[in-house]
Protein backbone atom coordinates (compact mmCIF):
# COMPACT_ATOMS: atom_id res chain seq x y z
CA UNK A 1 0.00 0.00 0.00
CA UNK A 2 1.23 3.32 -1.02
CA UNK A 3 0.80 6.11 1.89
CA UNK A 4 -1.93 8.51 1.06
CA UNK A 5 -2.28 11.96 1.67
CA UNK A 6 -5.73 14.33 1.99
CA UNK A 7 -6.17 17.94 1.98
CA UNK A 8 -9.71 19.80 2.07
CA UNK A 9 -9.96 23.92 1.40
CA UNK A 10 -13.37 25.99 1.04
CA UNK A 11 -13.67 29.43 -0.56
CA UNK A 12 -16.50 31.28 -0.61
CA UNK A 13 -17.78 32.51 -3.87
CA UNK A 14 -19.57 35.64 -2.58
CA UNK A 15 -21.88 36.87 -5.19
CA UNK A 16 -23.22 40.28 -4.97
CA UNK A 17 -26.51 40.56 -3.74
CA UNK A 18 -29.38 41.45 -6.26
CA UNK A 19 -28.39 39.61 -9.37
CA UNK A 20 -30.60 37.81 -11.29
CA UNK A 21 -31.10 33.92 -10.32
CA UNK A 22 -30.61 30.58 -12.77
CA UNK A 23 -32.86 27.47 -11.98
CA UNK A 24 -36.45 28.94 -12.87
CA UNK A 25 -37.82 30.52 -16.05
CA UNK A 26 -40.24 31.65 -14.11
CA UNK A 27 -39.03 33.10 -10.96
CA UNK A 28 -40.40 36.95 -10.56
CA UNK A 29 -37.46 39.31 -9.03
CA UNK A 30 -33.95 39.13 -8.13
CA UNK A 31 -31.64 38.44 -5.53
CA UNK A 32 -32.47 39.91 -1.98
CA UNK A 33 -29.82 38.57 -0.16
CA UNK A 34 -27.95 35.44 1.35
CA UNK A 35 -29.40 32.66 3.29
CA UNK A 36 -26.48 30.51 3.42
CA UNK A 37 -23.33 30.88 1.70
CA UNK A 38 -22.19 29.08 -1.56
CA UNK A 39 -19.05 28.11 -1.93
CA UNK A 40 -16.30 25.95 -3.74
CA UNK A 41 -15.16 23.22 -1.88
CA UNK A 42 -12.26 20.74 -2.64
CA UNK A 43 -10.85 17.95 -1.49
CA UNK A 44 -7.06 16.37 -3.14
CA UNK A 45 -6.19 12.97 -2.46
CA UNK A 46 -2.70 11.29 -3.41
CA UNK A 47 -1.68 8.34 -3.47
CA UNK A 48 2.68 8.81 -3.22
CA UNK A 49 2.24 9.08 -6.68
CA UNK A 50 -0.80 9.98 -8.43
CA UNK A 51 -3.10 12.94 -7.35
CA UNK A 52 -6.70 13.96 -7.90
CA UNK A 53 -8.88 16.45 -7.12
CA UNK A 54 -12.42 16.74 -6.68
CA UNK A 55 -14.11 20.14 -6.02
CA UNK A 56 -17.89 20.37 -5.71
CA UNK A 57 -19.06 24.24 -6.74
CA UNK A 58 -22.36 25.56 -5.78
CA UNK A 59 -23.82 26.91 -9.12
CA UNK A 60 -26.12 25.45 -11.42
CA UNK A 61 -23.88 24.03 -14.09
CA UNK A 62 -20.04 24.80 -15.33
CA UNK A 63 -19.24 24.29 -19.05
CA UNK A 64 -16.22 23.31 -20.35
CA UNK A 65 -15.00 25.93 -21.12
CA UNK A 66 -14.93 27.71 -17.89
CA UNK A 67 -14.27 24.42 -15.96
CA UNK A 68 -10.84 23.97 -18.26
CA UNK A 69 -9.86 27.23 -17.30
CA UNK A 70 -10.10 26.45 -13.65
CA UNK A 71 -8.03 22.89 -14.01
CA UNK A 72 -5.08 24.52 -16.32
CA UNK A 73 -4.71 27.18 -13.31
CA UNK A 74 -4.95 24.28 -10.68
CA UNK A 75 -2.23 21.64 -12.54
CA UNK A 76 -0.12 24.91 -13.33
CA UNK A 77 0.17 26.03 -9.26
CA UNK A 78 0.09 22.36 -8.16
CA UNK A 79 1.37 19.99 -10.56
CA UNK A 80 -2.00 17.60 -10.49
CA UNK A 81 -2.61 17.15 -14.10
CA UNK A 82 -5.53 18.71 -15.79
CA UNK A 83 -7.14 15.76 -16.30
CA UNK A 84 -6.97 14.55 -12.80
CA UNK A 85 -9.12 17.42 -11.53
CA UNK A 86 -13.04 16.93 -11.61
CA UNK A 87 -14.72 20.52 -11.48
CA UNK A 88 -18.82 19.63 -9.93
CA UNK A 89 -21.61 21.70 -9.57
CA UNK A 90 -24.01 20.87 -6.95
CA UNK A 91 -27.05 22.26 -9.47
CA UNK A 92 -28.28 24.42 -6.76
CA UNK A 93 -31.75 26.53 -8.40
CA UNK A 94 -31.11 29.32 -6.08
CA UNK A 95 -27.79 30.71 -7.12
CA UNK A 96 -26.87 33.80 -9.24
CA UNK A 97 -27.37 33.87 -12.97
CA UNK A 98 -24.22 33.67 -15.12
CA UNK A 99 -22.85 32.49 -18.04
CA UNK A 100 -21.98 29.02 -17.55
CA UNK A 101 -20.09 28.10 -20.69
CA UNK A 102 -17.63 31.29 -20.87
CA UNK A 103 -16.14 33.73 -18.78
CA UNK A 104 -16.80 37.25 -20.43
CA UNK A 105 -14.00 39.24 -22.03
CA UNK A 106 -12.66 42.39 -20.92
CA UNK A 107 -14.81 44.53 -23.51
CA UNK A 108 -18.12 42.68 -23.31
CA UNK A 109 -21.06 44.63 -22.87
CA UNK A 110 -22.66 44.71 -19.03
CA UNK A 111 -25.47 42.37 -18.83
CA UNK A 112 -28.60 42.99 -17.06
CA UNK A 113 -28.51 40.82 -13.77
CA UNK A 114 -25.15 39.94 -13.84
CA UNK A 115 -21.85 41.21 -12.01
CA UNK A 116 -19.23 40.42 -14.79
CA UNK A 117 -16.61 41.33 -12.55
CA UNK A 118 -17.74 38.65 -10.05
CA UNK A 119 -17.89 36.12 -12.82
CA UNK A 120 -14.59 36.89 -14.38
CA UNK A 121 -12.82 36.39 -10.84
CA UNK A 122 -15.17 33.34 -10.62
CA UNK A 123 -12.57 30.39 -11.88
CA UNK A 124 -10.12 32.20 -9.53
CA UNK A 125 -12.16 31.56 -6.43
CA UNK A 126 -12.55 27.85 -7.72
CA UNK A 127 -9.32 26.90 -8.60
CA UNK A 128 -8.10 28.71 -5.28
CA UNK A 129 -9.95 26.79 -3.11
CA UNK A 130 -7.84 23.17 -4.96
CA UNK A 131 -4.94 24.69 -4.85
CA UNK A 132 -5.22 25.61 -0.64
CA UNK A 133 -6.60 22.10 -0.43
CA UNK A 134 -3.10 20.62 -2.10
CA UNK A 135 -1.47 22.99 0.05
CA UNK A 136 -3.36 20.94 3.41
CA UNK A 137 -2.08 17.69 2.43
CA UNK A 138 -1.40 15.20 5.45
CA UNK A 139 -1.49 11.87 5.72
CA UNK A 140 -4.95 9.97 5.85
CA UNK A 141 -6.70 6.75 5.72
CA UNK A 142 -10.00 6.84 4.08
CA UNK A 143 -13.55 5.01 4.45
CA UNK A 144 -16.62 4.49 2.16
CA UNK A 145 -20.19 3.76 3.42
CA UNK A 146 -23.89 3.70 2.06
CA UNK A 147 -26.96 4.63 3.72
CA UNK A 148 -30.28 4.41 3.22
CA UNK A 149 -32.39 7.90 1.94
CA UNK A 150 -35.15 8.58 0.21
CA UNK A 151 -35.41 12.30 -0.69
CA UNK A 152 -35.74 12.03 -4.46
CA UNK A 153 -38.74 10.58 -6.45
CA UNK A 154 -39.09 9.84 -10.66
CA UNK A 155 -40.36 13.46 -11.80
CA UNK A 156 -41.82 11.68 -15.11
CA UNK A 157 -45.68 10.64 -14.50
CA UNK A 158 -47.17 9.09 -17.56
CA UNK A 159 -51.05 10.59 -18.09
CA UNK A 160 -53.85 8.77 -19.18
CA UNK A 161 -53.58 10.39 -22.64
CA UNK A 162 -49.92 9.07 -22.58
CA UNK A 163 -48.03 12.13 -22.23
CA UNK A 164 -45.67 13.08 -19.48
CA UNK A 165 -46.46 15.46 -16.66
CA UNK A 166 -43.34 17.14 -14.44
CA UNK A 167 -44.95 15.24 -11.35
CA UNK A 168 -44.07 12.70 -8.56
CA UNK A 169 -44.22 9.22 -10.41
CA UNK A 170 -43.70 7.40 -6.85
CA UNK A 171 -43.65 3.97 -9.08
CA UNK A 172 -40.83 5.19 -10.74
CA UNK A 173 -37.26 4.08 -10.56
CA UNK A 174 -35.41 6.13 -8.18
CA UNK A 175 -32.00 5.78 -6.11
CA UNK A 176 -32.52 5.22 -2.10
CA UNK A 177 -28.78 5.17 -1.21
CA UNK A 178 -26.21 7.60 -0.49
CA UNK A 179 -22.77 6.89 -1.06
CA UNK A 180 -19.82 8.75 1.21
CA UNK A 181 -16.53 9.05 1.86
CA UNK A 182 -14.16 9.76 4.49
CA UNK A 183 -10.95 11.13 4.79
CA UNK A 184 -9.35 10.69 8.42
CA UNK A 185 -6.03 11.80 10.12
CA UNK A 186 -3.83 9.35 12.00
CA UNK A 187 -6.03 10.28 15.20
CA UNK A 188 -9.15 9.82 13.71
CA UNK A 189 -10.25 13.04 13.08
CA UNK A 190 -11.91 13.48 9.87
CA UNK A 191 -10.24 15.76 7.04
CA UNK A 192 -13.17 15.98 4.35
CA UNK A 193 -16.30 14.29 3.26
CA UNK A 194 -18.00 13.58 -0.22
CA UNK A 195 -20.98 12.84 -0.22
CA UNK A 196 -23.27 11.56 -3.44
CA UNK A 197 -26.91 11.43 -4.12
CA UNK A 198 -29.09 12.15 -7.09
CA UNK A 199 -31.70 14.92 -6.26
CA UNK A 200 -32.25 18.12 -7.98
CA UNK A 201 -31.52 21.15 -5.58
CA UNK A 202 -35.22 22.48 -5.98
CA UNK A 203 -36.54 22.16 -2.71
CA UNK A 204 -36.80 25.84 -3.11
CA UNK A 205 -39.35 26.97 -5.40
CA UNK A 206 -39.29 29.53 -7.90
CA UNK A 207 -40.72 32.09 -5.08
CA UNK A 208 -37.10 31.96 -3.07
CA UNK A 209 -34.97 34.53 -3.68
CA UNK A 210 -31.69 34.14 -1.38
CA UNK A 211 -28.63 32.92 -2.28
CA UNK A 212 -28.85 29.03 -0.95
CA UNK A 213 -26.97 25.99 -1.31
CA UNK A 214 -30.98 24.06 -0.82
CA UNK A 215 -31.10 21.06 0.91
CA UNK A 216 -27.69 19.84 0.09
CA UNK A 217 -26.34 22.87 2.25
CA UNK A 218 -28.00 21.31 5.11
CA UNK A 219 -26.71 17.67 4.96
CA UNK A 220 -23.15 19.33 4.39
CA UNK A 221 -23.45 21.08 7.63
CA UNK A 222 -24.80 18.41 9.52
CA UNK A 223 -21.88 16.30 8.52
CA UNK A 224 -19.25 18.49 9.57
CA UNK A 225 -21.34 19.54 12.85
CA UNK A 226 -21.40 15.55 13.63
CA UNK A 227 -18.09 15.27 13.96
CA UNK A 228 -17.62 17.20 17.17
CA UNK A 229 -14.54 19.05 18.91
CA UNK A 230 -11.44 19.49 16.79
CA UNK A 231 -10.76 21.17 13.46
CA UNK A 232 -13.99 21.93 11.49
CA UNK A 233 -13.92 19.05 8.10
CA UNK A 234 -14.68 20.15 5.02
CA UNK A 235 -17.67 18.09 3.85
CA UNK A 236 -18.50 18.12 -0.60
CA UNK A 237 -21.64 17.32 -2.09
CA UNK A 238 -21.86 15.66 -5.64
CA UNK A 239 -24.48 15.66 -7.55
CA UNK A 240 -25.70 12.34 -8.46
CA UNK A 241 -28.08 10.84 -11.84
CA UNK A 242 -30.72 13.46 -11.00
CA UNK A 243 -32.22 14.32 -14.57
CA UNK A 244 -35.77 12.94 -13.84
CA UNK A 245 -35.68 13.07 -10.01
CA UNK A 246 -37.29 15.88 -7.65
CA UNK A 247 -37.54 16.04 -4.20
CA UNK A 248 -40.47 14.10 -2.91
CA UNK A 249 -40.92 17.03 -0.52
CA UNK A 250 -40.68 20.79 -1.72
CA UNK A 251 -41.48 24.68 -0.90
CA UNK A 252 -39.45 25.86 2.42
CA UNK A 253 -35.78 25.96 4.26
CA UNK A 254 -38.06 23.57 6.59
CA UNK A 255 -37.84 21.29 4.59
CA UNK A 256 -34.86 21.32 2.96
CA UNK A 257 -33.43 21.32 6.48
CA UNK A 258 -35.30 18.11 7.42
CA UNK A 259 -34.01 16.27 4.45
CA UNK A 260 -30.81 18.12 4.33
CA UNK A 261 -29.56 16.91 8.20
CA UNK A 262 -31.42 13.43 7.50
CA UNK A 263 -28.75 12.54 4.72
CA UNK A 264 -26.04 14.10 6.58
CA UNK A 265 -26.13 12.31 9.60
CA UNK A 266 -26.96 9.19 7.95
CA UNK A 267 -23.73 9.10 5.87
CA UNK A 268 -21.71 10.16 8.70
CA UNK A 269 -23.30 7.34 11.02
CA UNK A 270 -22.32 5.04 8.26
CA UNK A 271 -18.93 6.02 8.13
CA UNK A 272 -18.27 5.61 11.94
CA UNK A 273 -18.76 2.26 11.13
CA UNK A 274 -16.90 1.62 8.04
CA UNK A 275 -13.63 -0.04 7.04
CA UNK A 276 -10.60 1.80 5.74
CA UNK A 277 -10.43 1.13 2.07
CA UNK A 278 -7.63 -1.53 1.28
CA UNK A 279 -5.06 -0.98 -1.56
CA UNK A 280 -5.15 2.99 -2.20
CA UNK A 281 -4.06 3.01 -5.28
CA UNK A 282 -5.50 5.97 -7.46
CA UNK A 283 -5.79 6.15 -11.13
CA UNK A 284 -8.13 8.62 -13.24
CA UNK A 285 -9.25 8.14 -17.16
CA UNK A 286 -10.64 10.98 -19.15
CA UNK A 287 -12.35 9.84 -21.81
CA UNK A 288 -13.67 11.20 -25.00
CA UNK A 289 -17.45 11.52 -26.34
CA UNK A 290 -18.48 11.79 -29.17
CA UNK A 291 -22.70 12.05 -29.27
CA UNK A 292 -25.11 12.56 -32.07
CA UNK A 293 -27.42 15.33 -31.68
CA UNK A 294 -30.54 14.89 -32.78
CA UNK A 295 -32.08 15.00 -35.73
CA UNK A 296 -34.75 18.63 -35.87
CA UNK A 297 -35.37 18.72 -39.10
CA UNK A 298 -38.86 16.80 -39.14
CA UNK A 299 -39.99 18.25 -35.48
CA UNK A 300 -38.58 21.89 -37.28
CA UNK A 301 -41.03 21.03 -40.54
CA UNK A 302 -43.69 19.96 -38.19
CA UNK A 303 -43.73 23.32 -35.81
CA UNK A 304 -43.83 25.51 -38.82
CA UNK A 305 -46.03 24.29 -40.71
CA UNK A 306 -48.31 24.32 -37.77
CA UNK A 307 -47.19 27.97 -37.15
CA UNK A 308 -48.30 29.45 -40.48
CA UNK A 309 -51.55 27.31 -40.59
CA UNK A 310 -52.31 28.94 -36.81
CA UNK A 311 -51.49 32.69 -38.27
CA UNK A 312 -53.62 31.73 -41.43
CA UNK A 313 -56.91 31.18 -39.26
CA UNK A 314 -55.91 34.50 -37.48
CA UNK A 315 -55.60 36.14 -40.58
CA UNK A 316 -58.86 34.78 -41.54
CA UNK A 317 -60.85 35.13 -38.91
CA UNK A 318 -63.99 37.67 -39.56
CA UNK A 319 -65.45 36.89 -35.92
CA UNK A 320 -64.77 39.63 -33.84
CA UNK A 321 -63.11 40.12 -30.44
CA UNK A 322 -65.21 37.36 -28.89
CA UNK A 323 -63.81 33.91 -27.33
CA UNK A 324 -63.10 32.30 -31.28
CA UNK A 325 -60.23 34.84 -31.45
CA UNK A 326 -58.81 34.20 -27.87
CA UNK A 327 -58.22 30.67 -28.83
CA UNK A 328 -57.22 31.10 -32.15
CA UNK A 329 -55.05 33.58 -30.70
CA UNK A 330 -54.00 31.07 -27.69
CA UNK A 331 -53.48 28.47 -30.37
CA UNK A 332 -50.96 30.32 -32.53
CA UNK A 333 -49.26 31.31 -29.33
CA UNK A 334 -48.32 27.70 -28.78
CA UNK A 335 -47.55 26.74 -32.07
CA UNK A 336 -44.73 29.63 -32.31
CA UNK A 337 -43.56 28.88 -28.74
CA UNK A 338 -42.96 25.41 -29.57
CA UNK A 339 -41.26 26.11 -32.86
CA UNK A 340 -39.23 29.32 -31.17
CA UNK A 341 -37.82 26.51 -28.79
CA UNK A 342 -37.28 23.60 -31.56
CA UNK A 343 -35.02 26.93 -33.50
CA UNK A 344 -33.38 27.45 -30.09
CA UNK A 345 -32.11 24.43 -30.23
CA UNK A 346 -31.10 24.35 -33.58
CA UNK A 347 -28.83 27.53 -33.10
CA UNK A 348 -27.37 26.25 -29.92
CA UNK A 349 -26.12 23.22 -31.87
CA UNK A 350 -24.39 26.30 -34.33
CA UNK A 351 -23.12 28.15 -32.21
CA UNK A 352 -21.47 25.23 -29.70
CA UNK A 353 -17.94 24.84 -31.02
CA UNK A 354 -18.15 21.52 -29.34
CA UNK A 355 -20.76 20.53 -32.11
CA UNK A 356 -19.59 19.25 -35.52
CA UNK A 357 -22.23 20.62 -37.48
CA UNK A 358 -21.01 18.54 -40.74
CA UNK A 359 -21.71 15.28 -38.47
CA UNK A 360 -24.40 16.56 -36.03
CA UNK A 361 -21.68 15.40 -33.18
CA UNK A 362 -21.55 17.22 -29.59
CA UNK A 363 -17.90 16.15 -28.37
CA UNK A 364 -17.46 16.16 -24.63
CA UNK A 365 -15.83 13.87 -22.08
CA UNK A 366 -16.60 11.49 -18.66
CA UNK A 367 -13.60 11.56 -16.13
CA UNK A 368 -13.59 8.10 -14.09
CA UNK A 369 -11.44 7.92 -11.01
CA UNK A 370 -10.68 4.63 -9.15
CA UNK A 371 -9.55 4.79 -5.61
CA UNK A 372 -8.72 1.20 -4.49
CA UNK A 373 -12.25 -0.34 -4.60
CA UNK A 374 -14.36 2.91 -5.02
CA UNK A 375 -14.51 4.75 -8.50
CA UNK A 376 -15.85 7.46 -9.24
CA UNK A 377 -17.85 8.34 -12.72
CA UNK A 378 -17.62 12.22 -13.71
CA UNK A 379 -20.55 12.32 -16.51
CA UNK A 380 -21.21 15.71 -17.68
CA UNK A 381 -24.64 16.33 -18.04
CA UNK A 382 -27.96 15.65 -16.41
CA UNK A 383 -28.18 11.71 -16.52
CA UNK A 384 -31.43 9.79 -15.85
CA UNK A 385 -31.03 7.62 -12.79
CA UNK A 386 -32.23 4.39 -14.51
CA UNK A 387 -28.42 5.35 -16.27
CA UNK A 388 -26.69 6.11 -12.76
CA UNK A 389 -27.91 2.78 -11.36
CA UNK A 390 -27.16 1.02 -14.27
CA UNK A 391 -23.12 2.38 -13.50
CA UNK A 392 -23.20 1.89 -10.09
CA UNK A 393 -24.40 -1.33 -10.50
CA UNK A 394 -21.12 -2.44 -12.22
CA UNK A 395 -19.19 -5.54 -10.36
CA UNK A 396 -16.11 -4.03 -10.79
CA UNK A 397 -15.99 -2.27 -7.69
CA UNK A 398 -17.54 -2.24 -4.26
CA UNK A 399 -18.87 1.27 -4.38
CA UNK A 400 -19.38 3.71 -7.57
CA UNK A 401 -19.96 7.15 -7.24
CA UNK A 402 -21.84 8.50 -10.66
CA UNK A 403 -21.48 12.23 -10.50
CA UNK A 404 -23.30 14.48 -12.99
CA UNK A 405 -22.53 18.03 -14.37
CA UNK A 406 -18.72 17.33 -13.93
CA UNK A 407 -16.39 19.34 -16.05
CA UNK A 408 -18.96 20.35 -18.67
CA UNK A 409 -23.09 20.75 -18.85
CA UNK A 410 -24.82 19.08 -22.20
CA UNK A 411 -28.23 19.32 -20.98
CA UNK A 412 -30.21 16.32 -20.05
CA UNK A 413 -29.29 12.30 -20.71
CA UNK A 414 -32.49 10.45 -21.05
CA UNK A 415 -32.91 6.64 -21.43
CA UNK A 416 -33.45 5.48 -24.69
CA UNK A 417 -36.94 4.45 -23.61
CA UNK A 418 -37.79 7.63 -22.38
CA UNK A 419 -37.44 9.53 -26.34
CA UNK A 420 -40.28 7.32 -27.40
CA UNK A 421 -42.52 8.87 -24.18
CA UNK A 422 -40.98 12.27 -25.09
CA UNK A 423 -41.94 15.33 -22.18
CA UNK A 424 -39.77 17.75 -20.76
CA UNK A 425 -36.31 16.58 -20.63
CA UNK A 426 -36.38 14.88 -23.85
CA UNK A 427 -37.74 17.78 -25.59
CA UNK A 428 -35.10 19.91 -24.23
CA UNK A 429 -32.02 17.58 -24.56
CA UNK A 430 -29.49 18.14 -27.69
CA UNK A 431 -28.38 14.47 -27.71
CA UNK A 432 -30.11 11.55 -29.87
CA UNK A 433 -31.46 8.85 -28.62
CA UNK A 434 -29.02 6.29 -27.30
CA UNK A 435 -26.63 8.39 -26.02
CA UNK A 436 -27.24 7.80 -22.68
CA UNK A 437 -26.70 3.70 -23.34
CA UNK A 438 -23.27 4.92 -24.62
CA UNK A 439 -22.21 6.58 -21.96
CA UNK A 440 -23.10 3.83 -19.41
CA UNK A 441 -21.22 0.96 -22.27
CA UNK A 442 -18.43 3.55 -21.73
CA UNK A 443 -18.54 3.91 -18.10
CA UNK A 444 -18.41 0.25 -17.84
CA UNK A 445 -15.75 -0.40 -20.06
CA UNK A 446 -13.50 2.29 -18.47
CA UNK A 447 -14.16 1.06 -15.12
CA UNK A 448 -13.47 -2.92 -16.13
CA UNK A 449 -10.05 -1.75 -17.49
CA UNK A 450 -9.55 0.18 -14.72
CA UNK A 451 -10.09 -2.74 -12.47
CA UNK A 452 -7.99 -5.09 -14.51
Amino acid sequence: MRPLHAGAARVKLDPPVGLAMLGYGSRVGRNAGVHDDLAANALVLEDGGAKVAIAGVDVLAIGTRIADDIRERVAANTGIPADSILICATHTHSAPAFNIFATPRAAAIPADGRDLEWERALPGKIASAIVQAHERLEPATLRAATARFTLGINRRLMRPNRQIQLAANRSGPADAQVIALGAYRPDGGPIAFLMNYPCHGVVLCEDNLLYSRDWPGFAMDEIESAAGAGPRPISIFLQGATGNIDPRSRGSFEVAEKYGRTMGRGAFDALEHAPSIAALRIATRKIALHLKLKDLGADLAIARDCAAQTQASLDNHRGGDGYQLKRLRDHHAQSLSALSALEALEEQNRRDRRVDVARRELATAMTVVTIGNLAIVGVPGELFVELGLAIKANRYFDQTFVVGYCNDLIGYIPTRAAYAEGGYEVDTARIAAGSGETIVDTALSALAAMRA
